[in-house]
């Protein structure tokens, strides 16, 4: 993030009316932010711990408010495939601001699951390859279960990400059938030179498409603080996620979620 996200969140909460007085300010891993609403961390390093006093800590789930993900909840909200029966993903990309660590990750896909599905993760099996590759079976209260395959790539390469429902009726998909890479709006073929162009928020057009998605995601947070309350409660519950996840990969058995 640079000073053009600040700028922009300013403009953004204006004209939506989120908040008044909006003073942010980038820190490592979080955006501290000062307003008419109070003072509080978005924080999307979930590998750090953010003690800022006097400020709220929020999780940044700005997947939350992807265009792709609430159309794949969407697909199950209105019934188009139901019930879900599982979940298949892959999380294989490289490095970046805001994926550091496998628990960004892990933190990404297990809220993004509960997300999608309306189920809440209650057992975990994992077995983690050192810190850059881990394979998950979970289960949820609604017995709704998550094959996930999350890991690292080398700098550089195409990411994969793939969610994919399975219902009783049917299989809802965030992609394309039949592939698993990033596909782009616009392709410009020169030659043997390919520019790809995939700017999707015509308010925000030339930002990266997350940064896009984190302003989104914290004017959304404002406009309504029992939002607040819910992510905090929220993420108190990934994060017993990630810590059953890590007992699973140590004694190699099923775990249960908060015990």
């Amino acid at each position: 993030m640079d000073k053009n996200f600040c700028t922009s969140l300013i403009k953004m909460a204006e004209k939506y009316s989120a908040a008044e007085n909006l003073q942010p300010e980038l820190v490592d891993g979080a955006l501290k932010l000062k307003c008419n609403k109070g003072n509080f961390c978005f924080f999307y390093d979930f590998n750090k711990t953010f003690d800022f006093d006097g400020y709220i800590n929020v999780p940044m789930f700005h997947w939350q408010l992807k265009r792709r993900y609430s159309e794949l909840r969407g697909l199950l909200d209105r019934k188009v495939v139901t019930p879900a029966l599982a979940m298949r993903i892959h999380h294989i990309v490289p490095r970046d601001n805001f994926t550091c660590s496998l628990k960004d990750i892990m933190v990404f896909e297990t809220n993004l699951f509960e997300f999608v599905t309306r189920s809440r993760i209650n057992k975990v099996f994992a077995d983690f390859s050192g810190d850059v590759y881990t394979n998950c079976i979970m289960s949820s209260e609604n017995n709704v279960k998550a094959s996930m395959e999350l890991g690292f790539s080398p700098d550089g390469s195409e990411p994969v990400l793939l969610h994919e429902v399975v219902a009783r009726n049917g299989v809802a998909s965030d992609l394309p059938v039949d592939t698993q890479m990033v596909q782009y709006p616009i392709y410009v073929l020169k030659g043997k030179e390919t520019k790809v162009y995939n700017e999707i928020d015509f308010e925000l057009y030339g930002m990266d498409n997350t940064e896009a998605d984190c302003i989104r995601f914290v004017l959304w947070a404002l406009s309504d603080l029992s939002r607040i309350d819910d992510l905090r409660e929220e993420y108190a519950h990934i994060e017993q996620v990630c810590e059953a996840a890590a007992v699973s990969s140590s004694s190699l058995e099923y775990t249960n979620v908060g015990v």
